[in-house]
């Protein structure tokens, strides 16, 4: 009787670990699928957002090299007025099929923040241009439009670059004539610095001087 009921005990006790070995390994496999196609769908978020900050990257590029100027002549019409060569850059990130939540919260407000960021640089460059005291050269006006648009192409070549390594992607550079775009923009950030204090210095020794007199 005794021997019965303990065959019957360990009968059950098997049917319901098979029951649920069977589920957890089910669950299991699922939860693999998943992760496999969260990490998939990540890599492809993170493809697509790349090549679009790539091309802003791009723009960025170009507008710290604009000055105005065509082959070194003023680009306005009238011959004498400087005049901008390149447009302002767009980027409209939620217009992108991807999903935002697979990336990492930080890189997610980083990129969705760059429309902001653009719209505010904008901003402050048409507030330079129409209370500019030097035309029709807008020398200063140019160089606010060119060192904040490369030091915004910086930070935008970082989070492709925490974008790149987050879903393991190859860690390129774009060049041009041997130079990386990263180099380029903080030399052109750099000239515009050195020639909007060199300008500072010799207004201020006139100045100086003239109150001297």
């Amino acid at each position: 009787m005794a021997s019965d009921w303990i065959s019957a005990f360990i009968s059950a006790a098997s049917g319901l670990s098979g029951v649920w070995l069977g589920s957890w390994l089910t669950n299991r496999r699922e939860e693999s699928r998943e992760k496999t196609r969260l990490k998939t769908e990540a890599v492809y978020a993170a493809i697509l957002v790349v090549s679009h900050l790539d091309r802003l990257i791009d723009n960025c590029l170009e507008l710290a090299w604009d000055d105005g100027t065509i082959e070194g002549r003023p680009s306005g019409s009238d011959g004498y007025t400087h005049e901008a060569t390149v447009d302002p850059p767009k980027f409209c990130p939620i217009e992108l099929d991807v999903q935002w939540k697979c990336f990492p919260h930080d890189l997610m407000y980083m990129i969705l923040n760059l429309p902001y960021k653009l719209e505010m640089l904008e901003k402050r460059v048409q507030e330079s241009f129409e209370f500019s005291y030097d035309m029709p050269e807008y020398t200063d006006s140019f160089w606010t439009r060119r060192s904040g648009y490369a030091e915004l192409g910086l930070e935008v070549s970082e989070i492709a670059f925490q974008l790149r390594r987050n879903a393991g992607l190859p860690i390129n550079s774009t060049t041009r004539g041997g130079m990386s775009r990263e180099e380029q923009l903080r030399t052109q950030k750099a000239e515009v610095e050195q020639a909007r204090a060199t300008y500072l210095k010799r207004v201020n020794e006139t100045l100086a001087g003239k109150s001297c007199v």
